[in-house]
Parts: C-alpha cells; structure tokens; sequence
C-alpha cells in the first residue's frame, strides 16, 4: 500500500473519532418527569403566596374612608351612563330606530366594501362625544388605513370588535360600586349616618352596575335581532326604575360623608409634611370635581378651579424639588398632572351640558387620585416602619391619623 492510499484511510479515521467524541459530550437530555414537576408545584405556590416584605398597617379609619371615596366619587360613572342612555334614546322605548347607547362609542364594523374603505380613509374626523350620544346609532370610527397589494388603492383593515371589554375598562361601574359593599363591610369605625346611607347604596349600585353592563352587552352584541326586543324592554324599565332613584340614594351619601368629615377633621399636629403639602392639592382637585357633577355646572366656575388646581400642582412641584425623598409628592404628582389634563379638556356647553366622554374621564381620573393618595400613605407609612407581617401581625403602630379632605354634598 503506498503513501498515497493511506491519507484517505487517515482522514476516514480521524472524521470517525471526531463524530464519536461529539456523541459523547452531547449533554444528556433533562427527565421530563424530574423537571416538569417543579415548575408546575412552584406555579401554583406563586399564585397563593403573599408578598415577602412587611407591609403598611392601615388604620382602619384611613381604610374605611378610602373605600367610601371610591364608591361615593366612582358611581358617579352610573349617572353618566344614565345621561347617555336617556340621551340616545329620547321619550322612546328601545327599538330598530332607537339603540340605546351608555356613552361610550359605538364598536367598529369588522367588514367593510372597496368603496366604503376608500371613502373611510377620506372621510373627516370623527364626531364629538356629544354628538354620538344625541346619535341613536353612533359613527363607527374607520379601521386602520394601508395600501392593498400591488396597487395604490387604500383600503381599510378591519378594527376587531373589543367593546364589552373596552366598556369595562372606560366605564367600571361594577368596580368601583363593589367599594361600597366592602366599605358597608367596615363596621369599625363607626360612621352614624354614614354608614346607614352606604348600606342603602351598596347593594343598590352594584346591582345598577350589573344592569347596566348586562344591557351593554345585549346591545353591543346586537342579541335585539333574535328576541325582537324582548330582553331589551325588561332591561329598560329595570333601568329606568334605578336611574329614577340614583341621585336621591348617592346624595345620601355624600351628604352624610360632608356632615361626619366636618365634624372629625382628625389631629392635623400628627400628619406629616408631605400629607400637609398634598392636602390643598387634593381638595383643589375636589372643587374641580363637584363643579362637573353638580346638576347645572358652570364653565366659568369649572375654569376658575381648574386654574386654582393648576397653581396648587406647581406648588407642589416646587416643594418636592425640595424634598426629593417624600413619597406623598413623588406618588401624588403624576396622578395630578392627568387630572388637570382632562379637566382643561373638558367640555361644557352654554346649558351646562357636560361632554361624556370627558365627565367619565375625570370621574375615573378622580378615582385615581384617591388610589394613589392610599399607595402614598402606605408607603409613608412602610418609610416610617409602621408596618405588619402578611397575615395581620402587628410590627409597629400606626401614629399617622386619617386625612380625608372634606367632601361637600355632590349636587347642592
């Protein structure tokens, strides 16, 4: 055999050797029974375990009013859905000519035609939020505009359908009408009157809430075509039955807040800085509120609280430069600033008719002034050490006492 026979003979040896050892640092495959049990056990742990580090220990008061907030400011969504409703459908009954609407606009169609695309992508911009609640049937918004295949027509992509779940996000009455049956729950401290009014309103709300998501979603699924209405009468005098006692019940409430709160203005020498420096902010942003729920608001009076809202947020801006660790400005800013945002985008006609896509904006961003006024105080509280193990083991007291700014009867 000569030299040259034996290289292929080598190089065949070699890639041998080669592909053997591969085989053999080849990392063995993990047991699908050894690995996938853990993962599931620890999935499972993760979904019932509490957080690992203290948490604020909430005096019971500071609790109790901030449920009240939120469902004293918060159901005030369902009275803009009841403007919206009657809005839509006049002195008439729900019928083909007449779909009730609860402001908030209506889903876009998930067909459309070459021609009507072409137009839609021309077509100017959409209604007003008031002009859609007058309408029987809103506009649908236009889908997403882009360029067929190979040519240059325009045509429209069809939006899919998200209204129940946008209606829920935009409107959450059931949300913020479950903080009055929680609050109803706090029997301690007791509120007097207070605590009657939310115990007529709790269940009262929520079942309003409940109706009014229900006929939403009759509607929205267009579910009239297969009963002829029949479920759509029984929605409307349940409705029309609640809508009638909303005010009187909510005006109970918010009246027995303002006498109780004017009465138990609590130890101001106790509140820190930070409460002290937020408080004017907060009650600001209050004065703003109830001149847009008040049964005939004004714009000019709307527009000199809104002004005063806006001095008291620089205020406050100027003092967290200043104090750049006090958690009550650094939560509370943000949370601020969009609420003066849609209040300077609210609209208020010469009749004091308010824009509802505005009036449900500033209710829900209201709301969020009053959550993150609580996540403030809970960390002002977790800052200090007064804080307790998961599971309700006290580790120190609560020394800082309720400051609820004082809310003035909503519609006097």
């Amino acid at each position: 055999m000569n030299s040259r026979s034996l290289i292929p003979v080598a190089l065949l040896a070699l890639f041998s050797s080669s592909t053997v050892g591969c085989k053999k640092d080849e990392p063995a495959k993990p047991d699908p029974s050894v690995t996938a049990a853990p993962s599931s056990s620890a999935k499972g742990k993760l979904n019932v375990r509490g957080p690992l580090g203290p948490m604020a220990k909430i005096d019971p008061q500071a609790m109790k009013d901030y449920r009240l907030d939120i469902c004293h400011y918060g159901t005030f969504t369902l009275r803009q859905a009841r403007d919206s409703y009657f809005a839509s459908l006049g002195k008439d009954e729900p019928s083909e000519k007449k779909i009730p609407n609860f402001g908030i606009a209506a889903a876009p169609s998930t067909t459309s035609t070459p021609a009507a695309s072409a137009k839609a992508g021309a077509a100017a911009p959409p209604a007003t939020a008031s002009a859609r609640v007058a309408s029987a049937k809103p506009p649908a918004p236009a889908g997403l505009v882009a360029k067929a295949p190979g040519s240059g027509t325009a045509v429209t992509a069809p939006i899919p359908e998200r209204r129940p779940l946008d209606f829920a996000m935009r409107a959450p009455h059931e949300r913020n009408a479950r903080a009055c049956t929680a609050a109803a729950a706090l029997k301690e401290p007791a509120m007097g009157d207070v605590d009657v009014a939310v115990a007529a309103y709790a269940p009262f709300a929520v079942e309003l809430a409940k109706d009014i998501s229900a006929a939403n979603n009759y509607y929205s699924r267009a579910e009239y075509k297969e009963d002829a209405f029949a479920k759509g009468k029984a929605f409307h005098k349940k409705l029309t039955d609640g809508f009638q006692k909303l005010d009187e019940l909510q005006e109970k409430l918010g009246a027995a807040l303002a006498a109780w709160r004017k009465d138990h203005t609590g130890d101001l020498g106790k509140i820190e800085e930070g409460e002290k420096q937020i408080r004017p902010v907060y009650d600001a942003a209050t004065a703003v509120f109830l001149a847009m729920v008040a049964k005939t608001p004004d714009a000019a009076a709307l527009k000199v609280s809104v002004e005063k809202l806006e001095k008291e947020i620089e205020a406050l801006k100027a003092y967290s430069v200043a104090h750049a660790a006090d958690p009550w400005s650094k939560i509370m800013i943000g949370p601020y600033e969009a609420f003066l945002r849609q209040a300077k985008e609210l609209k208020v006609s010469d009749k004091g008719v308010v824009d509802p896509d505005g009036f449900l904006g500033l209710v829900n961003g209201f709301t969020g002034l009053v959550e993150a006024r609580q996540r403030a105080l809970s960390r002002a509280m977790i800052n200090k050490g007064q804080t307790m193990i998961p599971g309700g083991g006290a580790l120190a007291p609560h020394a800082i006492p309720p400051s609820p700014a004082p809310v003035p009867a909503a519609t006097q």
